[in-house]
């Protein structure tokens, strides 16, 4: 019955695709739209049947079930269903019983801020009101959550772009059929709702820079609010950029790259300036705790995909000096040599995917759309770092390709709209 009622929630949205416009990528027939989505609701499905078949349940499925428990404290504890969603006096007898039935609560072990899965169990109890308690349908509904996000990224990077015939098409899907992009970005995990908070952030971006309007602004304290609450080190990613492109909001692209350049070098000077005189907050030894909790969760859970960590010591030249191989060690792991499970098969040749768009526009234009472009420069610096902070502090395979999962967006996105523009601007000429 589930997959029932998740066809009847997938075929509404489709029509809903096709019917408004604002939901209709521009330049891009609407049935690659709606073509998309299906294939992202199909693989929702598929990846749940995965972790059913191969790990009996798995995040998906926990962070379902825990929606499916605090949905039930609403019915019979309202006041403490309200409590647990605020987050308010957790410590009390009542509400710290029914914070207990929540498996996922308290997942890393470690700390609270290592923990982002209360809030998509929250986010999940919510859909619960209108998916019937139908897993399918929230697979569905996630999916609706990522397509604005994956929608307003391309409105974002394929501005004025049209997409005409099949070489167009094809460079276009590298850039959103990355496998970190359709599986992870399809599922009932986190990522949806990451692709959804990224997506709004640079809209609301690029809208503000356009247009100066009062509701723009509005919409930023809850998206800060929503990062904190879900991935509040890729915030801490974006923020430079969002200062620096606001502040250049009126100036021509070269000068707009400035400013970000500048914004992201006086952040690493702070980020350095403070983490000196407060030891809790010293960037290197941040990290390597970071690592050094992961690799002890991950040995305790007796994770398959562990591989040894980047050996960086917590001081600022050690770290300085490992970055390259930080970066590389997220960015192209697996290697097909490193697979232990069939399912990883597609992630261990996406870095090529990317490497091959740069090569594409080197060869075309030696990368001149690449690097004149404000929001590509912001894109590549996002996507670099948060690479690096995940090779520096997570030394699974299968979690890293997961996290990954928006630089690889943001870089193969840059990539294809860049490789677009260049032999847009090719043909023009000839």
């Amino acid at each position: 019955m589930g997959y029932v009622v998740a066809l009847i929630y997938c075929l509404l949205f489709v029509q809903a695709i096709k019917k408004y416009a604002a939901l209709q990528p521009q330049g891009l027939s609407t049935r690659i739209a709606t073509s998309y989505f299906v294939l992202k609701c199909v693989v929702g499905l598929g990846l749940g049947l995965i972790y059913k078949i191969q790990y009996g349940a798995g995040d998906t499925f926990g962070l379902f079930e825990d929606s499916g428990r605090l949905f039930a404290v609403f019915f019979n504890e309202p006041k403490e269903f309200f409590k647990i969603f605020l987050d308010y006096h957790l410590s009390s007898p009542d509400t710290a019983r029914n914070v207990a039935g929540l498996h996922l609560w308290y997942d890393s072990g470690f700390d609270n801020y290592y923990n982002d899965s209360r809030t998509i169990v929250k986010i999940n109890a919510l859909l619960r009101f209108i998916s019937f308690g139908y897993y399918e349908v929230n697979v569905v509904l996630m999916n609706c959550l990522s397509y604005f996000g994956l929608l307003w990224i391309y409105s974002v990077f394929f501005k004025d772009l049209t997409i005409k015939g099949w070489k167009s098409v094809v460079i276009l899907s590298v850039g959103f059929i990355t496998p970190s992009v359709l599986v992870w970005g399809s599922g009932l995990l986190k990522e949806p709702v990451v692709l959804f908070m990224v997506g709004l952030t640079l809209r609301l971006i690029q809208l503000s820079t356009e247009n100066m309007r009062i509701r723009y602004f509005i919409f930023f304290p809850i998206i800060v609010l929503m990062f904190l609450l879900v991935k509040m080190y890729l915030f801490a990613l974006l923020a430079p950029g969002i200062l620096a492109i606001f502040l250049s909001k009126y100036s021509k692209a070269a000068t707009q790259i400035k400013f970000i350049c500048v914004a992201y070098f006086l952040a690493i000077c702070a980020i350095t300036m403070y983490g000196n005189a407060n030891a809790d907050y010293y960037l290197p030894g941040m990290l390597f705790g970071k690592q050094l909790n992961a690799y002890r969760f991950a040995v305790y859970m007796n994770a398959g995909s562990l591989v040894h960590p980047i050996a960086f010591a917590p001081n600022w030249i050690s770290f300085l000096k490992h970055i390259p191989e930080g970066v590389w060690f997220s960015f192209a792991r697996p290697y097909v040599k490193e697979l232990v499970q069939w399912w990883m098969f597609p992630f261990s040749f996406e870095a090529f995917i990317v490497i091959l768009l740069f090569v594409a526009n080197f060869y075309v234009d030696r990368c001149r759309c690449v690097f004149n472009n404000a929001f590509h420069i912001y894109g590549i610096i996002v996507a670099i770092g948060l690479l690096l902070l995940i090779g520096y502090t997570n030394p699974v395979l299968g979690n890293i390709v997961r996290y990954r999962m928006v630089s690889m967006l943001l870089l193969s996105v840059v990539g294809a709209a860049a490789l677009l523009r260049s032999l847009e601007n090719t043909s023009k000429e000839n």
